[in-house]
C-alpha cells in the first residue's frame, strides 16, 4: 500500500534516509514553491506528481484504480510549533506511551499514525482506493472498526460537545438516517448546533477521508481553474458540496454519495502547537491510569514534563510544568522553569536562565555551524513586525528590540515575524551559548550582541528551507544510543522492558552497547522472561550484523 506525503521541501530531499523508508513504498514531494493549493489542490499536485514518477505510462484514472493509497498532508510551515517545523510536525518524537507494550523508542508522530490508516484502508471496499488525512494529528480507535460502506465519499467523525465542534467541520446528518450526510458546516458556532440538535447529529471531522475513483478524479477536476491548479479547500469547497442537501450547488459534486462513520472508541489529539505537543502527548499518557497495567514505577516531579532523545544534568521538579526536552543537552547549570520547550541542543557546558514561557531550539546548518532560535512559549510568528500585537518570546518586538538596543528595522525583512532575520548563525558551541544567553535572559552580555551584530542571520523560513536535518537526525540518534544503557539499568523506573524487545535488541547490537548486568530470580517472573528475550535478541542481532558484515567484506 503506497503512502504518499506533502512534506516541507527540505524535508522531501532527506525524508527517505532519516526514516530509512523504502522508496517503492514511500512518495514525497512538497507543493510548489510560493503556491497556495490548499488541501484540495495539495492533493491533486501529490496524486500527479506520484503517477508521474511511479506510472506515467497510465492515464490517471487507471492508474488510481491500481492500489489503495493513504496521502497524508504534512507540509506548511509550522509557525504555532516551531521547535519541529525544520524537520516537520509528522517526525514529531513522541514518548512511549506509560502503559503500552511493544512501542519503540524512536516512535514519532508518524508512526503511530500510520496503523490506523492501514486497517481502515485493509477494512475498505474494493471501490475506495484513496485516503486523504492530516499529518499533525494522533487518532486512535479504541474498538475494532465497522464495516465500511460501499461510497463515493467516506468520512470519520467523533462525537464531541458543541464547544470543541465550533472550531472544526461537522458532519450533520438527519436523526432519521444518521449514516448518511445531510450537510457539512466549517466552523459553526455553538447557537447554530444547539438548535440544530433538535433535529439532526454532527460529528467533528477528524480529517480521515476516504474516496472512490470518480470523487478522486472530481476533486482534481474543481483544483483546476482555466486549465492551472489553483487554490481549492477538500473541507470548506468541496465538504460543502456534500450531502442530501448540501450548502453549496454543484450539479457533479453533490450527485456523490457520502457516508459518515464515527470513529469507535474514537480519540483525536492535535499537535499543531507548542502547547499541544505538550498536552497531546500528556492526555494520552493518561489514558490508563490502572497501576496494574504500567510496569515501570517512576513517578514524575510533575505530570506535564516530557523528556526523551537527551542528556539532562539539571534536576526537575514539582515547579517544572510544561517542559519538553527532546534532542539535547540541558546541564547542571542550566535553570528552567515553567512552560519551556528545548529542542535540538548539542552537548554544552553552559550556563542559561531559561525564563517561564522561553523556549529553546538549536538548528543544525551546514557543515558544522548551529542556528540560535529561542520563541516564547505562546508565540504564533504572524504579523508584521510593526503591529503592536506581534509578540516575540511573549513580549512585543519592538519591546524586545529596544531591551537589546536594537530598531526593528535590524531585523525586519518583508511584512511577516516568520521572515524576519533574527536568528543568528553561530561557528561553535561557545558562540551558540553566549548568543542565547543574550537573546533569552542576559541582553546585557555584550560578548551575546557582538555575535549576534556580527552573525550571518537567517528568518524562521529560511531555517527550515536550509536546515541540515541529516545532523539534526544523527544527534538526535547519538542522545538515544547514550539512553539506551541507562534505561536498561534502571528498568524498574523507566520503560524498557515494555518496549518493542526486538528493536532494542537490535540496537544494543548495532552499537555494541553492553548488556544490563543479568536480573536476580527475585525480580517479577514476567520481567525475567522480557529479559531473556531481550538477551536471545541481542545475540541473533550480533550474529546476523557479523555474518551481513562478512557478506560484504568478502564481496
Amino acid at each position: 500500500m503506497k503512502k504518499l506525503l506533502s512534506l516541507p521541501p527540505n524535508l522531501v530531499e532527506c525524508f527517505h534516509d532519516i526514516e530509512k523508508a523504502d522508496r517503492t513504498e514511500w512518495f514525497c514531494t512538497s507543493d510548489p514553491i510560493g503556491s497556495k493549493l490548499g488541501s484540495g489542490g495539495g492533493t491533486a499536485w501529490l496524486l500527479e506528481a506520484c503517477r508521474q514518477e511511479m506510472d506515467s505510462d497510465s492515464d490517471f484514472l487507471t492508474w488510481l484504480g491500481k492500489e489503495k493509497r493513504i496521502l497524508l498532508h504534512a507540509g506548511g510551515q509550522s509557525r504555532r510549533l516551531p521547535g519541529y517545523a525544520p524537520s516537520g510536525k509528522i517526525l514529531t518524537p513522541v514518548p512511549v506511551f506509560r502503559w503500552a507494550r511493544g512501542q519503540r523508542l524512536s516512535q514519532n508522530l508518524l508512526s503511530l499514525q500510520l496503523p490506523l490508516y492501514e486497517r481502515i484502508m485493509e477494512k475498505a471496499p474494493s471501490s475506495l482506493h484513496t485516503l486523504i488525512a492530516s499529518g499533525d494529528v494522533y487518532i486512535r480507535a479504541g474498538q475494532p472498526l465497522q464495516a465500511i460502506p460501499d461510497a463515493d465519499v467516506v468520512c470519520y467523525g467523533l462525537w464531541v460537545d458543541p464547544n470543541l465542534a465550533k472550531n472544526h467541520g461537522v458532519f450533520v446528518s438527519s436523526r432519521a438516517t444518521p449514516d448518511k450526510l445531510d450537510f457539512m458546516l466549517q466552523k459553526p458556532s455553538v447557537e447554530e448546533l444547539g438548535k440544530l440538535m433538535q433535529t439532526h447529529l454532527f460529528l467533528m471531522d477528524i480529517g480521515i477521508w476516504l474516496l472512490s475513483d470518480r470523487a478522486v478524479s472530481l476533486l482534481v477536476k474543481r483544483s483546476h481553474q482555466e486549465g492551472k491548479l489553483s487554490y481549492y479547500d477538500m473541507y470548506s469547497d468541496f465538504g460543502l458540496t456534500l450531502g442530501e442537501h448540501p450548502r453549496m450547488m454543484d450539479d457533479e459534486l453533490n450527485a456523490l454519495s457520502v457516508a459518515i462513520l464515527p470513529l469507535p472508541g474514537g480519540e483525536f489529539y492535535h499537535y499543531g502547537t507548542s502547547r499541544e505537543l505538550i498536552s497531546s502527548t500528556l492526555a494520552v499518557q493518561n489514558l490508563v491510569n490502572d497501576q496494574r497495567e504500567i510496569m515501570h514505577r517512576k513517578v514524575k516531579p510533575h505530570p506535564a514534563m516530557f523528556v526523551q532523545n537527551a542528556e539532562v544534568g539539571y534536576q526537575l521538579t514539582s515547579q517544572n510544568s510544561e517542559i519538553w526536552i527532546e534532542n539535547s543537552c540541558v546541564g547542571a547549570a542550566w535553570n528552567i522553569h515553567q512552560q519551556t520547550i528545548i529542542t535540538g541542543v548539542p552537548v554544552n557546558d553552559w550556563n542559561l536562565e531559561v525564563p517561564s514561557g522561553v523556549c529553546i531550539d538549536v538548528v543544525p546548518f551546514g557543515e558544522s555551524d548551529y542556528v540560535a532560535r529561542p520563541y516564547g512559549f505562546h508565540d504564533t510568528f504572524k504579523g508584521a513586525l510593526s503591529e503592536a500585537g506581534t509578540c516575540y518570546q511573549g513580549m512585543p518586538v519592538g519591546e524586545w528590540c529596544a531591551v537589546r538596543g536594537l530598531s526593528v528595522e535590524e531585523i525586519e525583512n518583508g511584512h511577516d515575524l516568520q521572515a524576519a532575520r533574527l536568528f543568528p548563525v553561530c561557528s561553535s558551541v561557545e558562540e551558540l551559548g553566549a548568543v542565547m544567553r543574550w537573546m533569552v535572559s542576559e541582553p546585557a552580555l555584550q560578548e551575546g550582541k557582538e555575535i549576534w551584530q556580527r552573525s550571518r542571520k537567517l528568518s524562521a523560513d529560511e531555517i527550515s528551507a536550509y536546515a541540515d536535518l541529516h545532523r539534526l537526525a544523527e544527534q538526535r540518534e547519538a542522545f538515544r544510543v547514550k539512553n539506551w544503557p541507562a534505561l536498561a539499568h534502571n528498568y524498574e523506573r523507566s520503560v524498557f522492558y515494555q518496549l518493542n524487545l526486538e528493536n532494542a535488541a537490535g540496537e544494543f547490537a548495532r552499537y555494541d552497547l553492553s548488556l544490563p548486568e543479568p536480573l536476580s530470580d527475585s525480580v517479577p517472573l514476567m520481567t525475567r522472561i522480557s529479559d531473556s528475550m531481550f538477551r536471545a535478541g541481542c545475540s541473533s542481532s550480533r550474529e546476523w550484523l557479523i555474518g551481513n558484515m562478512r557478506m560484504r567484506l568478502s564481496a
